[in-house]
């Protein structure tokens, strides 16, 4: 607003770089600035002029400027292009469409990429603002770590499949979410016209892109809206929506979601609590299968479908292959949403085969139906679904009577249950168990399948399989401050019986846990890392890290009973637990999984696992308080296991015995050093899992571009991948004798920025099958 001179400019900025210019006129010559605007540089594709140069401009420029903050890298201080959108809306203008006013505005709108809005008292004003951030968070979309299915005759290799869940981010209680399916093609991923499905300008999906599900033939790009799964939904009288009333085979009558199952419901099952101007309970039922009953389309017709899906925000989907003995398979994807589904769709035309809703959350949907305008997050199903597949005969083919599939999966931010539906037969789902306990929080970490001997009555499992999880998530810990006391919820670890879901052993504080150790008093929301070092297929060592910034190490003693099964302890505390006064830059957290690998530091002619991870403040990304560091903790007892009193008396390693890398090239380790440590440049942090492959260590980083106390632009940030030596956190580059004297340089090699916003999933190792 400051290149011309109006009466009461509007600046109105939120999620994304935009500018809205109110106005009553034309705009007026501001000469003060005049010499500025015309040495910009040209884009001259709006007025034919060169910049705002010429006689006679009058002001006039501003369609000039709006064309240039478009297009022009606003900020080079920030990777990648900050440019800006520019919204006009002309206030009490003449109704007409050849206004000159009006025009002009619609000039500079069209030359900034945005659009141009009439008002003409508060409520048309408080549309067009409307109208505007809804267009903003349009061209806002996320998306989750893609899914890819293992080969079911070969697994060292990936089907060349890919499917992505995309989702925007909503001012209501409803995120719309859809799937979608591309394939990889060498390095790029590409769309069913056979071309490039990625704009490499911005790393999203290109508006030229056709996914193979999309109907007719018109791209869907970038639109969470259009093709997808959340477009070819079945039509509501022939959709298959289950619950869980009794009969763990979700197939049964008294399972449906149906009008005709109506005897089996009430109003309090679907949140309805009698108001005023409520949905009646056959409203909501039909809602529930997809019926279009508030007629949203506005087509007259309330027996319709409706296009619609929940966000996955972090729950990643999985695919899962069923294949026949003469080489046939067919590919199911499971997916769980924030709307509280579990979603089977044909990886093959997309449409979705059923959805289970928890019983638990089917009160969401009343919420859910009225879609409010809402300034927090609505969560149902919010985990990654885990699938386990057991193939007796290792032949590739699900053979249901030695054979089984499960899917494993929690609730997130949803809340505290585990759930495993069995999908044996995909069309024949059933659940078989729902398990929560009252030392768990939310139940964020995902599960671990695996096979650990117990010598125990309550282990049922032919395989000797468990469920292996963290004790997930206090809210405590939303508060910034690094608690005072124990958390009250989430500190310890579990192992459940694969089969029943009954608890088998426990780690914990309190003296009802098999494994009490004193200091376990911080949440552990991520994934437990577990290894079998020996190769005798059964578990025998268990890496954890817990909110304190602390890592864990457990040693499993196979063929023992529970409360002699583990032993464990700290074996490193990077953060604020154990510090009496920490500060706000040492209080680090550890949300992610312990990257566990073995390598050799040949130097010293030693092997030894490395412990990789980051802090960063899951809960919080734009919070820039801590000194987020990137760790490779060296455990020298690699086969060795440590009896408890070991553990006890183990020489815990802190930050200050690792040795720090940043900035330098060809560091040595020195035997006396637990590792190495990478200190993050200012206000970058870790957010998701490391990954370690032929002895380099993949991570990506997070960094707010906005101020952390503005909540509004939470959206923005700028993700980075970084690729370091295991040894010693060396860039991958071969400098020979010339070593660059700048830390600086040293460090950008470590990295490479990625177009993604948001929070980016960790980096995934892909093996497609031959074409």
């Amino acid at each position: 607003g400051s290149t011309t001179q109006y009466k009461q400019p509007v600046e109105y900025s939120c999620s994304k770089n935009f500018v809205v210019l109110l106005t009553d006129g034309l705009p007026t010559a501001d000469y003060d600035i005049y010499t500025k605007i015309t040495n910009l540089p040209s884009y001259g594709t709006v007025t034919g002029r060169t910049g705002c140069a010429g006689a006679n401009v009058s002001g006039q420029c501003l369609n000039d400027v709006a064309e240039y903050m478009a297009k022009a890298d606003l900020n080079t201080s920030v990777d990648g292009t900050q440019s800006a959108t520019t919204y006009t809306i002309g206030f009490g203008l003449p109704e007409d469409d050849e206004d000159e006013a009006a025009v002009y505005l619609t000039e500079v709108a069209n030359a900034g990429g945005g659009e141009y809005f009439s008002a003409k008292d508060v409520g048309t004003l408080t549309e067009a603002l409307t109208e505007i951030t809804s267009d903003i968070f349009k061209r806002d979309i996320s998306f989750t770590a893609p899914a890819v299915a293992v080969n079911a005759f070969n697994r060292t290799q990936h089907l060349n499949d890919l499917y992505v869940s995309v989702f925007r981010a909503k001012d209501e209680v409803h995120w719309p979410g859809n799937m979608k399916k591309y394939v990889i093609n060498g390095v790029g991923v590409e769309d069913a016209l056979d071309n490039n499905a990625i704009d490499p300008d911005t790393g999203y999906f290109a508006d030229t892109a056709k996914n193979f599900w999309q109907q007719g033939a018109s791209a869907d790009g970038a639109d969470v809206y259009s093709g997808g799964t959340a477009n070819i939904l079945p039509a509501p009288n022939l959709r298959k929506v289950y619950t869980n009333l009794g009969s763990s085979n979700l197939t049964a009558a008294t399972n449906w979601v149906s009008v005709a199952n109506i005897a089996n419901f009430t109003d309090a099952d679907f949140g309805l609590t009698g108001a005023a101007g409520e949905p009646s309970l056959i409203d909501m039922i039909n809602w529930t299968r997809g019926m279009d009953v508030k007629d949203v389309d506005n087509d007259g017709d309330v027996t319709d479908r409706r296009n619609a899906m929940g966000d996955t925000l972090h729950a990643q989907p999985a695919a899962v292959v069923y294949a026949e003995a003469n080489g046939s398979y067919e590919v199911v994807i499971y997916t769980a949403t924030n709307n509280g589904y579990l979603h089977a769709i044909d990886a093959d035309s997309g449409e979705e085969q059923w959805a289970f809703v928890p019983h638990e959350l089917l009160d969401n949907l009343a919420g859910l139906y009225n879609n409010e305008t809402v300034s927090y997050k609505n969560y149902g199903l919010d985990g990654d679904v885990v699938p386990v597949v057991y193939d007796a005969n290792n032949d590739g083919v699900i053979d249901s009577l030695t054979d089984f599939v499960y899917l494993v999966f929690g609730m997130r931010r949803g809340g505290d249950n585990y759930y495993m539906v069995e999908v044996t037969d995909p069309d024949s789902p059933k659940i078989r168990w729902v398990r929560s306990f009252p030392e768990l929080g939310q139940s964020w970490s995902p599960p671990v399948v695996a096979k650990i001997d117990i010598d125990s009555t309550t282990h049922t499992s032919p395989q000797n399989a468990v469920v292996v999880i963290g004790g997930g998530y206090d809210t405590v810990h939303d508060a910034p401050d690094h608690p005072e006391n124990p958390d009250g919820e989430g500190a310890g670890i579990m192992m459940l019986d694969l089969e029943t879901g009954d608890r088998i052993w426990r780690a914990g504080e309190d003296n009802g846990a098999e494994l009490e150790i004193d200091e376990m008093t911080r949440s552990i929301p991520g994934r437990i890392r577990v290894v079998d070092l020996n190769g005798n297929g059964l578990a025998d060592r268990m890496y954890a890290a817990d909110l304190g910034g602390q890592i864990w190490r457990f040693d499993i003693m196979n063929g023992e009973d529970p409360n002699d099964l583990v032993a464990g302890g700290v074996i490193a505390r990077l953060g604020a637990e154990g510090l009496n006064d920490p500060s706000e830059a040492a209080t680090r957290r550890f949300y992610t999984t312990p990257d566990v690998s073995i390598f050799t530091d040949k130097a010293l002619n030693r092997r030894y696992i490395a412990i990789s991870i980051g802090s960063g403040y899951r809960a919080h990304p734009l919070d820039n308080d801590a000194a987020d560091r990137f760790y490779s903790v060296r455990d020298p007892d690699l086969f060795n296991k440590l009896t408890q009193t070991q553990y006890n008396n183990y020489s815990i390693i802190e930050d200050d015995d690792l040795t720090e890398v940043s900035g330098s090239y060809g560091t040595a380790i020195p035997l006396t050093s637990d590792g190495w440590k990478f200190t993050l440049p200012a206000n970058e942090k870790v957010l998701s899992d490391s990954q370690t492959f032929n002895n380099n260590v993949y991570f990506v980083t997070m960094e707010p571009t906005v101020d952390s106390e503005d909540p509004c632009q939470a959206g923005l940030s700028v993700n980075r991948l970084y690729r370091l030596e295991i040894v010693n956190g060396d860039p991958i580059v071969d400098y020979g004798e010339n070593v660059p004297a700048d830390p600086d340089e040293i460090d950008a090699a470590r990295m490479t920025a990625l177009q993604q916003g948001g929070i980016a999933p960790k980096p995934q190792f892909f093996f497609p099958s031959p074409v």
